[in-house]
């Protein structure tokens, strides 16, 4: 059996049934800031591919690992003004933009690849989640938060077109692939 490259178009995975209607939707019902303070919304996310997952700085568990994978993607694709990461965190009392800064330069992150994020607002910080359809929750001891290790894929139009493990490698290598196709469209 011959493999032979997919060159399928991704499926739009941001959807809701409403009265037994599939309903589409995009991701750009929101407002967030980056560890500069400059507003990351939907309006300024529209016309470039992009990626968004959820964090925090002090996580001891599964967010240096996505960080580490992150920066490869960061570094695979830092010639490329068509493509940025957000990760947004989850953490709204602690991850101060202060904090979000001194994570970015302790963890030589290239910010104007990949933004850290922080919700205005508790609602606000719900709201995406939701739209990104994930969620996350402290912990019972309140030292740590279940969150996700998975990213969202999201193209010009502002679709959710995939999402992805970044723990596992060949998921990954598959998120690289459909950055690149999404970058061609």
């Amino acid at each position: 059996m011959a493999c032979k490259e997919s060159t399928s178009e991704l499926p739009i995975l941001s959807y809701n049934f409403k009265d037994g209607n599939k309903e589409l939707y995009t991701i750009d019902d929101f407002s967030l800031v980056n560890q500069d303070g400059d507003t990351v919304s939907g309006k300024s996310t529209k016309g470039i591919v992009h990626t968004m997952n959820f964090f925090f700085t002090t996580c001891p568990s599964i967010c240096p690992p996505m960080r580490i994978k992150q920066q490869e993607l960061s570094e695979a694709f830092s010639e490329e003004n068509q493509f940025k990461q957000f990760s947004i965190s989850i953490d709204f009392k602690n991850d101060t933009l202060a904090r979000l800064q001194q994570y970015a330069k302790l963890h030589d992150i290239n910010t104007k690849q990949w933004q850290l994020l922080r919700a205005v607002s508790e609602t606000e910080l719900e709201k995406i989640a939701q739209q990104l359809k994930t969620n996350f929750k402290p912990n019972e001891d309140g030292t740590d938060f279940y969150h996700s290790s998975y990213v969202a894929l999201i193209d010009k139009n502002q679709y959710i077109r995939g999402f992805y493990n970044i723990l596992i490698d060949d998921e990954v290598q598959l998120l690289k692939t459909d950055i690149a196709q999404l970058l061609k469209q």
